[in-house]
């Protein structure tokens, strides 16, 4: 297996200490398949930046959620391509759901670049941001609850009775991790309970992640694989697109430029 590339491995580095709350080196070292220096390294790098803060042998997130600004800054034309591609699976009329978070934002922002598609759209969200880029651009529909800062997003009681009230042709839904044998997770449990809820009103769901998400064990799993029916991804390893369509789940990778 080749060694993921530094991005790849802060963001992989990132999942892991969400979901375990501290590691040691020699366990990131062995999760990442690289050398200990290069480990070493790479906390450096994330604690310049006050997403992880160092202890003796090991490491810890700064706080318990990355920063929605954080993991904004990561990947940024992956999410671009990762959102171009996922504008493929949307057809003129549709009702779609748009999740939260950064991805979500790409796809928004895509969106308000193809008017002519938009325009025809009815969209509901629970993201903020979401919402922020796409008013006034399609009918659009806000899901109410409690923000949840790491996200920019709406949750809770209210906002988990809202979406079971309607359906959606689309559900345009991104994740923390992928973990191999449980599916998409989600660091926060409220969350993964409104995207599991979005899932059951939906006609297809598609997951939008890229490949540094796959392997890290997550939090709260909020789907199957077999209930998927598309991956939009970056890369798909071996083992990752294995997993997928074994279960018929269809992998879209941006086209190379």
């Amino acid at each position: 297996m080749n060694a993921p590339l530094a991005e790849d491995r802060l963001q992989r580095i990132l999942n892991l200490l969400a979901r375990h709350g501290s590691l040691r080196t020699t366990a990131l070292t062995e999760a990442l398949g690289v050398s200990g220096a290069t480990t070493r390294r790479d906390l450096d790098t994330l604690e310049r930046r006050g997403l992880i803060r160092k202890m003796h042998g090991g490491a810890a997130l700064a706080s318990q959620d990355q920063g929605y600004q954080d993991r904004a800054a990561l990947h940024q034309g992956r999410k671009t391509d990762l959102a171009q591609t996922a504008l493929g699976l949307i057809r003129p009329g549709q009702t779609v759901y748009l999740d939260a978070g950064t991805t979500a934002r790409s796809v928004a922002q895509a969106l308000r670049r193809t008017p002519e598609l938009t325009r025809t759209l009815r969209v509901v969200t629970h993201g903020i941001d979401v919402a922020y880029e796409l008013n006034g651009e399609c009918p659009l529909y806000v899901v109410g609850g409690e923000v949840y800062g790491s996200t920019f997003s709406l949750t809770g009681p209210d906002a988990l009775d809202t979406v079971r009230r309607y359906r959606y042709d689309l559900f345009l839904v991104g994740c923390t991790s992928i973990d191999p044998t449980r599916g998409p997770t989600n660091s926060n449990l409220i969350e993964a309970q409104q995207k599991a809820a979005i899932i059951a009103q939906s006609t297809r769901t598609a997951l939008i992640a890229d490949s540094s998400k796959w392997g890290p064990p997550g939090f709260a799993t909020f789907a199957r694989f077999d209930q998927l029916r598309d991956w939009v991804t970056d890369h798909a390893p071996a083992d990752a697109r294995a997993a997928f369509e074994a279960q018929g789940v269809q992998v879209h990778q941006p086209q190379l430029r």
